[in-house]
């Protein structure tokens, strides 16, 4: 397992001007065609540890633990996130249940709201924009056998006044200008949503919340993002009515004064990604066409690979299966292979370059969440960077170290900051060739991933260019990533401003090429 920052940061080759054609395959960066000019930056999902953020939890107050919040601060600081996502439960954080008169008791010192203080102040001393929000009703989608407290659905107006106070303490009393959206019931169209697919019901929610925010004069603070649903499913009661991919349009036709900022969530195939059908497989297109009339955001709030059926799949059950800590139901075990690394880069530069406006991994860390939210130590949901509690739940701090996806995932955000105009770029039909770019203050961030088994030599250009600018190139490759001692080596070159660069990518690799973040 990987202990320390490594892969391989070498230089750019230097740009050589010449009049003769280029002799490989020519990437074009458009210096003047913006593809994304609302771009928020690439993030992660970061959670309130619900098993181990208070001495009644299921696993204790193991989080209280200075050197574990170190070393959280420290990989985030490592990875710079623009955007960061915290789902969450009332019920887990300050919704006490009902009083004999069915009203709501909220308690907003609790020690699960001081947990979660931990993370939302790390995003307010770092900038970072945060999207808050509830899996789902109180009571019916986690601790549903307390029935007293159960609310009654979505548009329950007790749940969005107590959604409004609580966001008014966080924001208005505690100072957390860092939360800037708001999702109101996790993937509201699944048949494992507490809106069970309706939805009527999400809409009459969303409107009540909106209501509620603006009478506390929120509304011009925080927004409401949505409807974070996954496209590809479609729930059968309502099938002839919508689909999921309609979610999204009917969203911007009915609730766009009530939204600001629309989402759906990601999860492709493997073979999907390495195709380059990322967006197509979430019907991408349809829906950015929709968003884009709005003037508005479009996000993706979940990111990661899912098979469900096929050889991807098969392995990945039987990997779980053979990890007495996993579930297999909800665990993606290829998050410990190099080539997971390659695969999030290749997704996440396909969305990029569809005009999406931020992106969400899923997720940060193995201790967030089990299946189903028990808090049975047996069944984690593996999907992170690492298991921060890996010491204390498995006996194995080898399983706390950093997994190999975090490094390019982490260039992913850290160079291409909030507010980068993210560019045109013409890739050429190379299998397993995906390029993005951007720029930010006459700065500039290309990231290329070669998701085949070739190498490939190509010749990038940027139009309009005018200044030489100094750049490094990071490179993420199989043999560095399974060298136990490697080091970043760097150096500076001088780039040509008339020529074009020859960037030669290693089968299975990501490189960044950048003067952003330096």
């Amino acid at each position: 397992m990987l202990n320390k920052y490594f892969f391989g940061a070498g230089l750019l080759l230097a740009l050589q001007a010449c009049n003769q054609a280029p002799q490989h395959p020519t990437v074009t960066v458009h210096k003047e065609q913006v593809v994304c000019n609302q771009y928020i930056g690439n993030g992660v999902e970061w959670d309130a540890y619900p098993h181990a953020d208070s001495k009644s939890a299921e696993w204790g107050d193991l989080m209280n633990n200075p050197a574990k919040w170190d070393t959280l601060y420290a990989r985030l600081d490592r990875m710079q996130p623009q955007f960061i996502r915290m789902m969450d439960q009332a019920n887990w954080r300050y919704y006490m249940g009902l009083n004999r008169h069915k009203k709501a008791v909220l308690n907003f010192n609790t020690p699960e709201i001081k947990t979660l203080f931990k993370l939302l102040d790390y995003c307010q001393s770092r900038n970072i924009t945060v999207v808050m929000g509830e899996w789902g009703t109180p009571h019916h989608m986690h601790d549903i056998e307390n029935k007293k407290d159960k609310l009654k659905a979505a548009d329950d107006p007790r749940w969005s006044k107590m959604i409004a106070q609580y966001l008014d303490f966080l924001i208005n009393k505690k100072g957390y200008s860092c939360i800037k959206y708001y999702n109101l019931v996790n993937e509201p169209n699944g048949d494992w949503a507490s809106t069970l697919g309706d939805f009527d019901l999400w809409k009459r929610g969303v409107k009540q919340l909106h209501k509620e925010l603006k009478a506390k004069g929120l509304d011009d603070k925080i927004q409401i993002s949505g409807p974070g649903t996954v496209p590809q499913y479609s729930y059968p009661k309502y099938k002839s009515q919508y689909e999921g991919k309609d979610w999204v349009k009917m969203s911007v036709d009915s609730l766009n004064d009530e939204l600001g900022a629309y989402e759906i969530h990601a999860y492709m195939p493997t073979m999907i990604v390495r195709e380059g059908k990322a967006a197509k497989d979430v019907f991408w297109k349809e829906a950015i066409a929709q968003t884009h009339k709005t003037g508005k955001p479009f996000l993706i709030g979940e990111l990661g690979l899912k098979d469900n059926f096929g050889p991807f799949h098969e392995k990945n059950i039987a990997r779980a299966k053979k990890d007495a800590f996993t579930s297999p139901e909800d665990s993606q075990m290829a998050i410990y292979d190099y080539q997971y690394g390659v695969d999030m880069a290749d997704a996440v530069v396909q969305f990029m370059n569809a005009g999406c406006a931020g992106t969400i991994a899923w997720a940060l860390d193995d201790a967030m969440h089990t299946m189903g939210d028990k808090g049975d130590k047996t069944k984690l949901k593996r999907w992170g960077f690492w298991n921060i509690l890996g010491t204390e739940i498995e006996n194995s701090p080898k399983d706390e170290q950093i997994r190999p996806w975090f490094y390019p995932w982490s260039w992913a955000c850290k160079y291409f900051p909030a507010h980068t105009e993210i560019l045109k770029v013409d890739v050429p039909a190379i299998k397993g060739l995906r390029i993005t770019a951007g720029t930010k203050e006459d700065k500039y961030s290309v990231m290329a991933v070669n998701n085949s088994e070739e190498i490939q030599t190509v010749t990038v250009q940027i139009d309009g260019l005018k200044s030489s600018p100094q750049l490094k190139k990071l490179t993420y490759t199989r043999e560095q990533a399974t060298a136990e001692k490697a080091k970043i080596s760097t150096e500076q070159v001088s780039v040509s401003a008339q020529g074009g660069l020859s960037v030669t990518l290693p089968a299975k690799s990501v490189v960044v090429m950048t003067n952003m973040n330096k």
